[in-house]
C-alpha cells in the first residue's frame, strides 16, 4: 500500500463557557433585535435559496458528468428497411446483436433478414450462384478478414457450395479440372474447411452444380465431364462422400451445367451448354435420380455457361446461356414442359464467358450479368419484366475476368456482384448503389490467377462469405466478411 505524508493541523483556539455566552449575547444584541427582525427573516431566506442553488448545482454537474460517459450512438437504418417499431427499455439490443449498454437505450426492431428472390441453382462457366440473403444491418465499409488458403488438385476450375455432411454448414466441392477429380471440402461452422474425400471423375471436367437429385434429402454433384461428352452424376450419402459415379450422355464437350425443376413435377432436372456443337441439352429428372433421354435446342457460337430462372414471371424457368464466339447471350423462355422457345440473343462484351443472375435495381425482374474474358469487363442486361432485356451496360474489371457471383455483401439489400481476375491476384468488388448502378468498386487480394467464385455464409454470422480458386497456386480461399 502507497502512504501518503500527513499533513499537520494546528489546534484551533476555544474559549469557555462563559465567554461563549457573551459572545452569544453580543451577536443577538448586534443582529436580530426586534426592530431587525425582518432583516434577518430576509437574510435567512437568501442563505436557505442559495444552500438549495448549490444542492441544485451538484446534482445536476453530476448527472451531466454521468451521461457524458455514455457516447450518443447514432444507428443508421438504410432506404427500404424501415423499423416497424421502436421500444425504450432498460436493457435492450438490435435485431441483429449490436447490445446498447447506456442507462436508457432504444432498440430499433428491423427484419432479420433481407432476401432477393434468386434461382434454386445459378452457374457460371467456373463460379457458384448462391443465396443472396443477408441478415445484418448496413455497414459502412466493407472489410473482410485476411484469406485462408486450402491446398486442391491440379487446375481447380469451378466450385459449388452446399451442405454435403447435413450439418447446416455450407461445404465446398472443388473440381480438379487436370487429375480430373472433385475435391470436398468441409465446413467446420466457422469458416474453416478440411479435405473430407476426393471423387474421380474419369475424364477432363470443368463445371459442378449440387442439388438433391433422387429426393432422399441429401446433397448430389453432377460434373461436366467435356472430354467424355457426359455428365457425372454423383449421389450424396449424407456424410461427406459419395456413391459411384453415373454417367448421362449429352452434347459434344459439355463445359457449363446447371440445374431447375422445367416441368413444373417437382423433380430437379438438368441442362448442360456443349461446347462444340453449340448446343444445350435438356435432361428432365424422375424422382430416383434418374433422367428421360436429353432433348436438344440450338445455342450460339461456343456456348460456355449456363443459368435458370425465370425471366418473364410465368411461374416456369427458362435459362440463359453464354456464347462465346458469338458475343451473345442466348435466352430460352420455357413452356412449363420441359420444352423452350428458340434462343433470343442479346449483345454482350467480347468473349462472354462466365454468368449468373440478380434483381439489381429491385424492379422484382431478373436481371443477367456476364463477365467478357477478351475486353475485361461485365455486361449487365436489365429485364424488361416480359422475358425481353435492355441493352448491355458494360463496367470495367481486372483482366480476363472468368466467374461471377452475386450477394448482399455489405447488407444494404442491394445485389452487389463479385468477380475475380484470371490474370492477376485480386477479385473485383462491385458495390450496388440502390438503383442498379455500381459506383463503388474495390478490389481483394488473393493467390495469383484467381478463376472461380462462390459467394455463401461460412461461419454462420449472418454475413455473406467469398470463396475462390487459383489455377496457379492450386488453393482454394476463404475470405471471410468481417463487416
Amino acid at each position: 500500500m502507497n502512504s501518503y505524508p500527513v499533513s499537520k493541523v494546528e489546534p484551533k483556539a476555544t474559549m469557555d463557557s462563559s465567554a461563549s455566552l457573551e459572545f452569544a449575547k453580543k451577536t443577538k444584541k448586534s443582529i436580530c433585535t426586534p426592530q431587525k427582525i425582518r432583516i434577518c427573516i430576509v437574510i435567512i431566506a437568501i442563505l436557505i435559496l442559495l444552500i438549495i442553488g448549490v444542492i441544485t448545482y451538484i446534482f445536476v454537474s453530476r448527472q451531466n458528468a454521468s451521461s457524458s460517459s455514455n457516447p450518443i450512438t447514432v444507428l443508421f437504418i438504410p432506404i427500404g428497411s424501415i423499423p416497424t417499431s421502436v421500444s425504450i427499455s432498460s436493457s435492450a439490443s438490435t435485431s441483429v446483436s449490436t447490445s446498447v449498454s447506456t442507462s436508457v437505450s432504444i432498440s430499433i426492431s428491423t427484419p432479420t433478414s433481407v432476401s432477393t428472390s434468386t434461382p434454386a441453382s445459378v452457374s457460371n462457366r467456373n463460379g457458384s450462384g448462391m443465396s443472396t440473403t443477408s441478415s445484418n444491418t448496413q455497414c459502412q465499409i466493407l472489410k473482410f478478414s485476411p484469406y485462408r488458403s486450402y491446398s486442391t488438385g491440379s487446375k481447380p476450375w469451378s466450385l459449388a457450395i452446399a451442405d454435403l455432411n447435413n450439418d447446416n454448414a455450407n461445404d465446398i466441392a472443388v473440381v480438379n479440372a487436370n487429375d480430373p477429380s472433385v475435391g470436398i471440402y468441409l465446413n467446420y461452422g466457422n469458416g474453416s474447411v478440411k479435405v473430407a474425400s476426393v471423387v474421380s471423375t474419369g475424364s477432363y471436367s470443368v463445371f459442378v452444380t449440387a442439388g438433391d437429385f433422387n429426393k432422399d434429402n441429401n446433397a448430389d454433384l453432377v460434373v461436366a465431364q467435356a472430354s467424355a461428352n457426359s455428365l457425372g452424376m454423383f449421389r450424396g450419402i449424407g456424410n461427406g462422400s459419395f456413391n459411384t459415379r453415373i454417367d448421362l450422355p449429352v452434347g459434344s464437350y459439355p463445359y457449363g451445367v446447371s440445374n431447375g425443376d422445367f416441368n413444373g413435377d417437382g423433380h430437379l432436372d438438368l441442362v448442360a451448354v456443349n461446347d462444340y456443337d453449340n448446343t444445350a441439352s435438356i435432361l428432365l429428372g424422375f424422382s430416383n435420380g434418374t433422367f428421360k433421354n436429353n432433348t436438344v435446342v440450338s445455342t450460339g457460337s461456343y456456348v460456355t455457361a449456363v443459368v435458370t430462372a425465370d425471366f418473364n414471371n410465368d411461374n416456369y424457368l427458362d435459362f440463359a446461356a453464354t456464347d462465346y464466339s458469338s458475343n451473345t447471350v442466348s435466352v430460352f423462355i420455357g413452356f412449363g414442359n420441359g420444352s423452350f422457345q428458340q434462343r433470343r440473343p442479346y449483345s454482350t462484351g467480347t468473349s462472354p464467358w462466365g454468368i449468373t443472375v440478380g434483381d439489381f435495381n429491385k424492379d422484382n425482374y431478373v436481371d443477367i450479368v456476364t463477365t467478357n474474358y477478351k475486353d475485361s469487363s461485365i455486361s449487365l442486361l436489365y429485364n424488361n419484366g416480359n422475358g425481353t432485356f435492355q441493352s448491355q451496360i458494360k463496367y470495367k474489371t481486372g483482366y480476363y475476368p472468368m466467374s461471377v457471383a452475386v450477394g448482399d455483401l455489405n447488407h444494404d439489400t442491394n445485389i452487389d456482384i463479385v468477380v475475380p481476375t484470371a490474370n492477376d491476384n485480386y477479385m473485383t468488388i462491385f458495390l450496388n448503389s440502390g438503383n442498379g448502378t455500381f459506383g463503388n468498386v474495390m478490389n481483394l487480394t488473393g493467390d495469383w490467377q484467381l478463376s472461380s467464385v462462390g459467394i455463401a455464409d461460412l461461419n454462420g454470422d449472418g454475413r455473406l462469405d467469398i470463396v475462390a480458386t487459383s489455377i496457379w497456386n492450386q488453393t482454394l480461399n476463404i475470405f471471410l466478411n468481417s463487416c
